[in-house]
């Protein structure tokens, strides 16, 4: 089936913009349509063959090809029978009739950019990257073929310099949107969710797309969050799970924080995993001792200022041999997190992978925020496990 041409059915800020560019940045709320206008570029230029050696480069190779190649508005979805390229995974590699050529690449294995040469590229959602700056400086290299290299970036905005600097630059022209344009193309459940977050720091992120600068009040810094990133050992002398439950369960509850976190031989922390979820007890209950299981926990720290003794009884339920710790919020938040704080500045906690939704809690926190209950779950955690550090040593427990 014949698909509407793009020309005819997107907004004037979803199409390839005219003038002088190097580089297009779509700076876009969630749900604004960025991807498909990216993917609309790249497939007139493939097809049209103005563009033949192209790099696609998402944060890891399993979201370039789950969005950027197979997804609902990647290129194989939008394209028409007539020009629709081949997707060859084991290559990953997506080719067109018209001879172009289209590589994806993990921003991971950014390093891989720095023998292959290209005439065009696309980067979805950069400031996820851990290396935003190293990623697309050494893609730059690569955009050495042809006449007018040119690039796309696009991304949920987060106050990172290298966005700002991008922004400054004469060659890059920047297109603002927010994920209302788009509101008639999007779930009635989506935009049920924006209305929990009106009047927070994330509504003017993630929907309005303003870069949001850091207040002297927060807790953590990006910066913080940003050097934090290291895979844990294959042995980790200690691993505890943290859990700060939800009051209620009902549609606009708070969710219940289910962190695991672990402590190597060294006296260093790692967050492993993050579990938390908007549920019933019964679900989030099981999640945590499944969590438990897997990472054969030696404890759970279970905040129980509001259920107490009924808590204990409930994860209990489920399975009688696990240890359990209730602990008791005496503090305000911010005076149990500050030690915490500490130690990341210090080094002495790394976090195994991106976990942006308890990433962004700490990095908007302030007093008077509110409930950040993967931030809290993570601090209980973390307080466990540097309290007992000093303790005599614990068996090593293999990590799967």
């Amino acid at each position: 089936m014949e698909k509407t041409p793009w020309e005819k059915i997107a907004r004037p800020n979803q199409l390839l913009p005219a003038g002088d560019w190097n580089v297009w940045l779509i700076l876009a709320g969630r749900g604004f349509g960025k991807t498909r206008a990216a993917a609309e570029a790249v497939r007139k230029w493939a097809v049209d063959g103005r563009y033949k050696r192209i790099a696609l480069i998402s944060n890891t190779i399993q979201e370039a090809r789950q969005v950027m190649a197979e997804g609902e508005s990647g290129l194989l979805s939008i394209s028409n029978e007539d020009e629709k390229p081949q997707f060859v995974p084991s290559r990953r590699l997506i080719q067109w009739p018209s001879g172009a050529i289209a590589t994806l690449y993990g921003a991971e294995n950014y390093e891989q950019l720095r023998g292959p040469q290209f005439d065009a590229a696309w980067i979805d959602e950069f400031a996820k990257f851990q290396k935003p700056r190293e990623t697309f400086e050494q893609l730059s290299f690569s955009l050495r073929l042809g006449q007018s290299p040119k690039a796309i970036l696009t991304t949920t905005p987060r106050p990172i310099q290298f966005i700002r600097d991008l922004m400054a630059r004469d060659d890059v022209f920047t297109t603002r949107g927010t994920s209302l344009e788009n509101i008639d193309n999007l779930s009635p459940t989506f935009l049920k969710q924006l209305e929990y977050l009106k009047g927070t720091r994330l509504e003017s992120q993630e929907i309005y797309a303003e870069i949001i600068e850091e207040s002297e009040n927060t807790l953590w810094s990006w910066a913080d969050i940003e050097n934090c990133y290291k895979s844990p050992p294959h042995f980790l002398s200690n691993v505890v799970i943290g859990v700060d439950p939800a009051l209620t369960s009902n549609a606009g509850s708070d969710e219940t924080g289910v962190i695991v976190a672990g402590m190597d031989g060294f006296g260093k922390a790692y967050v492993l995993d993050d579990l938390s979820a908007s549920a019933p007890p019964e679900v989030w209950a099981t999640r945590a001792i499944e969590a438990y299981r897997k990472y054969r926990a030696r404890l759970m720290v279970v905040e129980s200022n509001a259920g107490g003794e009924l808590l204990t009884n409930l994860l209990r339920s489920v399975d009688d041999s696990v240890r359990i710790k209730s602990v008791y919020a005496h503090e305000s938040k911010v005076a149990r997190a500050e030690p915490i704080v500490i130690l990341y500045q210090k080094g002495m906690i790394f976090h195994a992978r991106q976990f942006r939704k308890l990433e962004a809690q700490m990095a908007s926190y302030e007093p008077r925020s509110p409930s950040p209950d993967r931030m809290d779950a993570m601090v209980w955690a973390m307080t466990e496990l540097f309290e007992i550090s000093h303790e005599t040593p614990i068996p090593m427990i293999y990590m799967i």
